[in-house]
Parts: structure tokens; sequence; C-alpha cells
């Protein structure tokens, strides 16, 4: 294999496919880039088993061929090359020579044909839409993903179609997040499960411009972002039934001003030294009061100025973080805030097919 190409050109291809390449893979082929270089192109794939990532760049190749360079170090290195143009030959024993103005390397690789072959995929079903709207759904949603090994399904996220809309949905049982945005197909109706690592993953791949082409098979999720693929095995199972989780017989509403009611929580959550720790609101009219206690550090206190048009006063007292988390992964400058009493579940909405529904703790 002999080719040449512009260095800043495989620099930002080799950034999107070395993230899922383990310095202490379980086996030593894992931790190779497979390389592969043919008519005007060279073909960059890596895998972990789980996910995979394959990246094409336009290349001026004398020789076609295939083999393995170790993936950490080709992306190391050609981080830290001076010029504008690498050149890569490599011989039947798999050992690469790396070229780049007056600086030469020489990385060994394994054989090619023990690289994991490629995931079979045949799509049943496609999904279109814009890069900064699955963005955004993601970043909505994958802080409420359950961290528990017992329940497979809440690991992930729920990429629900019906009718036009797709839905994203997590939950680790004491929390739900949701979010919802329209998509041009009506076909695509189903339910998938996707890792949350794979989301995670996907949205690092994801641009603020340009569109994102999701293929769904019975296994396998396909994510095509331009020149790249992610193909990843999906979780089995069937997701709960998260409508049944959101109430519907709200009694209160209270517009909270996003960034105030932020910066609030994160001051009184100071003397705090656990995450589970509470923090207690308490609604007065157009007044939201936080407090924080801890035996051993001291209190905290402040007042936010919110819309809240009701006589009577209500507290509840939430999961610090938990309440904490939808006001960081929302630009949006307002939330809705609705309540049916101290003890019951509580949901937060931003005006753009957002929602979060959340348990208060027991009063303090």
């Amino acid at each position: 294999m002999k080719c040449t190409v512009e260095k800043e050109l495989l620099l930002t291809h080799l950034q999107r496919v070395c993230n899922v390449v383990s310095r202490k893979a379980a086996l030593p082929i894992l931790s190779m880039i497979h390389v592969k270089a043919e008519k005007d192109s060279l073909i960059l794939r890596t895998t972990n088993l789980e996910i995979e990532l394959e990246s094409t760049l336009k290349a001026n190749v004398e020789e076609s061929g295939t083999t393995t360079i170790p993936a950490k170090s080709l992306l190391a290195l050609v981080s830290k090359l001076n010029g504008t143009e690498v050149s890569f030959h490599s011989n039947k024993k798999f050992q690469s020579t790396i070229q780049c103005g007056n600086a030469e390397f020489k990385l060994l690789g394994l054989d090619p044909k023990d690289f994991p072959e490629v995931f079979t995929f045949e799509s049943k079903r496609k999904i279109t839409l814009e890069q900064k709207a699955l963005s955004r759904m993601i970043d909505s949603v994958a802080f409420a993903v359950s961290i528990d090994d017992s329940r497979k399904t809440l690991q992930g996220i729920l990429l629900s179609v019906k009718d036009g809309v797709l839905t994203a949905v997590s939950t680790d049982g004491k929390r739900l997040a949701l979010v919802e945005t329209q998509i041009e197909d009506n076909t695509a109706n189903g339910d998938i499960i996707v890792p949350l690592r794979t989301a995670l993953e996907i949205r690092r791949q994801l641009g603020k411009e340009g569109m994102v082409e999701l293929g769904i098979d019975n296994k396998t999720i396909r994510v095509q972002i331009e020149n790249t693929v992610m193909l990843s095995k999906l979780i089995k199972g069937i997701y709960p039934n998260f409508q049944q989780i959101i109430p519907s017989n709200f009694q209160k509403e209270v517009e909270l001003p996003r960034n105030a009611v932020q910066q609030a929580l994160e001051l009184v959550a100071v003397p705090q030294t656990e995450v589970a720790d509470g923090v207690k609101l308490t609604l007065y009219r157009n007044m939201l009061e936080l407090y924080t206690q801890n035996s051993s550090i001291g209190e905290g206190r402040d007042i936010v100025d919110v819309y809240y048009r009701y006589e009577d006063e209500i507290s509840l007292v939430f999961n610090t973080a938990f309440l904490l988390d939808p006001f960081r992964y929302t630009d949006k400058e307002n939330f809705r805030m609705k309540i049916i009493d101290p003890t019951s579940p509580v949901a937060l909405e931003d005006g753009t097919g957002f929602l979060y529904v959340v348990m208060p703790l027991r009063k303090k």
C-alpha cells in the first residue's frame, strides 16, 4: 500500500474514528486502525466490537492495499506532524512508513485479515434529520440514562417514531427526560434502544450544519454523517411505557428564568457534600426561595423572582443534582414547572418539545 493524503484532512478523519479504540483493548487487533487504500480514497475503520466507525477521505493512491496501524499512536503522531502532506507506505510485514516534511516514522501493525469483519446490516427503516436537531435531542436526555446494570433496557436512549414525530426518552426510574421533533418521513414508525455510549459517540460526530441519516434493522443502527459511517448494536428488549410516568392532572404552574434558577441552585449547593443532598424550594407569590442545609458544613439560601400567581405557598424538596441537570442542557430562557402537590412528580418544560419529570424527595 502506498498513498499520500492531506495532513489536516487525515487528522480530521482520524479524530472521527479513533475515539472508540481503547489503549487496553481485550484483543491486540482492536487497538489498531484498519487502513485501506483504493482508487482515489483512503478508508479508515475502527471497532470495539460494539461500535464500528468508518471514514473515507480523498487520497493519491499509487499502490492499493490494506494494513493495520496502532490507532492511538497514529492519531498522536499526525496531530504533531509539521507539513501539508502525509505519505504512507506499508510492506508485506504490515510495517508502515509514515513521512511528512523531514520526519519519518515506522509503525508496526498486525495482519488485517485478523481485523473484525464489517457489521452485517440490512436497512429496514430510515430516519433523516438535521444534525443540530439530533444533537439537541441527545443532549436533552442522555443525562437521565440509568447506570443500573440490572435494568439493561434503561441503559440506553429510546428512539421512537410515530406518525412523523421522533421522540427520544431516557429514565433511571427516578426521573424521566423526553424530547420530540418533527421528521419528514412518516413510514419509519417503530422503537429502538440505543446504548448510551453509542448515543454519546453519535453526538460527538455531529456538526452544526447538514443532515444525518439513521438506518435501522432488527439489531443494528447505522449512522451516516457525510463521509463517515457508524454502526452499533442496539439494546434488546422492550422499553417501559414512559407515557404512564407522565402526570396529567397538574394543579399549579410557575415560570422559572433558567439562568437565574440555575445559578441559585449551584450557589446553594456549595454547602452540600453529597450529590443526593436535597434542596428545598418554597414558592411564594412571584418568588422562589431555595434552601440547603448540611449538619457538618452549614446552610445556604437564595431567592429568585419568578412568575407564580397563586397566593398559597408550596414547598418541595429535590435531589439537587437531578433538579440541576435539565437547566444545564437547554439554551432556552425559561422553564415552566408544573406541580400537583409536594409528593407527586413534577414536570419541567421548555416549550420546544422537551419534558423532564422528577420525583420530589420527602420533606426535611
